[in-house]
């Protein structure tokens, strides 16, 4: 029995090994992710060299799927059960896949190992732990809070920089109209102020103390008909259709040849426009656009708030490696794989004591980029269901568009589609 002792106790430290540090030669593990930036792409590969590095015999297999083919490509291969063993989830498309009952639960790993979220922003941290159990360990956080704004046309306009304290409808709304440039034919040849993707009113909502649902982590019935809520998309409207300061989606295609906001913006059609820290790289590069971020406005009690995305790594339920799936995912997530990433400018990490480090702080990007540190404090999530894509994409989209054109106004469209909402989808929710 002496004998054996060291044999046995040899094989444990090397089962434990293979789990900590080193893999078998054959390891391979799958995982998926929808990165489509060059940029992101090329630091993720670097990432994931290094982890193979340090892990002996380990294998990570990157599947890039587009994020449009993102959800359906891992809903078939759930289905067909060769889902990948670590899944790249962005807080919106973690719901569906947690709802599915497709994610481990890590909880027994993080105590294991004596990992906690604490040192997480609350927000994306409580997003990813339904029901107090933690299913993704997050990456980044990402605001869509931020203004960016062209500091030469301030100048012209002999307008002030914005400070963070600024509110809708004034001084938001005088600022837009002396912003806003007309030719000789009265023409508008550049709007003051643009969402980065088709029209938005989520942040007008969440500045005026209302929201999209009565509770985002259990949501019973859609608000968007409260008062505050229906004078915020209002004011929305207005800069569309009354104050003319803001281009319809009309006038967005021809503007820019359908190449999207972000393009008006760079080529000087814009002078501010929404959106978060991920689109700074690609303003960089336009050397001659000097450019700044600001919050966005305030409502017009005080009150700020803006919507979020941010991006973790969760582990799927079916992997058949999941020791080693783990340790994927905290290599992933660790400092020192974040750190990659975060010094392109591109995102936010949601572990707070990197974003508040010259690794964030100090890589390429505004000059006050700063005020991010504060702003996940603020943001808002999309209601926790199964049906809110269905709702807001084939809902309520298409009965806002027509206000966006201004054949129609939301007092018309607002309250009568809150209602059908609530009637097909939260009739038997309490």
């Amino acid at each position: 029995m002496t004998k054996r002792k060291p044999t046995l106790l040899l094989c444990l430290l090397g089962f434990l090994a293979l789990g900590e540090g080193c893999a078998k030669h054959s390891d391979t593990i799958h995982l998926a992710q929808f990165l489509t930036d060059p940029i992101l792409i090329s630091k993720l590969d670097n990432v994931v060299a290094d982890i193979e590095k340090r892990h002996p015999g380990l294998h990570i297999q990157v599947d890039n799927i587009p994020y449009n083919e993102y959800q359906q490509k891992l809903t078939t291969q759930l289905a067909g059960g060769n889902a990948p063993d670590v899944i790249f989830v962005e807080v919106n498309n973690f719901v569906d896949l947690y709802l599915r009952d497709a994610l481990e639960d890590l909880t027994p790993y993080c105590q294991r190992d004596g990992m906690d979220l604490k040192g997480y922003y609350d927000g994306v941290a409580h997003r990813f732990s339904p029901g107090g159990k933690i299913y993704a360990i997050p990456q980044d956080t990402a605001p869509s809070g931020l203004i960016y704004y062209n500091r030469k046309f301030f100048r012209d306009a002999g307008l002030p920089y914005p400070k963070d304290d600024w509110t809708w409808p004034e001084p938001f709304l005088s600022i837009c109209q002396k912003l806003t440039q007309k030719d000789a034919k009265g023409q508008i040849t550049r709007w003051a102020f643009a969402d980065a993707y088709s029209t938005q009113y989520e942040n007008f909502v969440f500045g005026n103390g209302a929201d999209y649902v009565d509770n985002t982590d259990h949501p019973t019935r859609l608000t968007l008909d409260t008062p505050a809520a229906l004078e915020a998309i209002t004011f929305r409207w207005a800069l569309i259709q009354a104050y003319h300061v803001s281009p319809d989606p009309s006038q967005i295609q021809t503007a820019s040849l359908a190449n999207g906001q972000m393009d008006m913006f760079l080529n000087g059609q814009v002078a501010m426009l929404c959106s978060g820290i991920w689109q700074t790289p690609r303003f960089l590069e336009k050397k001659d656009l000097d450019f700044d971020v600001v919050e966005f406005p305030h409502g017009p009690h005080g009150g700020k708030g803006w919507g979020t995305g941010g991006s973790g790594y969760a582990m799927s339920k079916s992997s058949r490696n999941k020791d080693l799936a783990w340790l994927v995912i905290k290599e992933m997530t660790s400092a020192t794989s974040v750190s990659q990433l975060a010094g392109t400018g591109m995102i936010q990490p949601a572990l707070m004591s990197l974003a508040d480090s010259d690794v964030f702080l100090k890589a390429p990007g505004a000059d006050h980029k700063a005020i991010l540190l504060e702003m996940p404090q603020y943001s808002h999530y999309q209601p926790f269901m199964a049906d809110w894509n269905e709702i807001f994409f084939g809902v309520l989209t298409p009965a806002l568009d027509p206000c966006w054109l201004g054949t129609k106004t939301p007092v018309e469209v607002i309250p009568q589609v809150t209602q059908q909402i609530n009637q097909k989808y939260f009739n038997n929710k309490k």
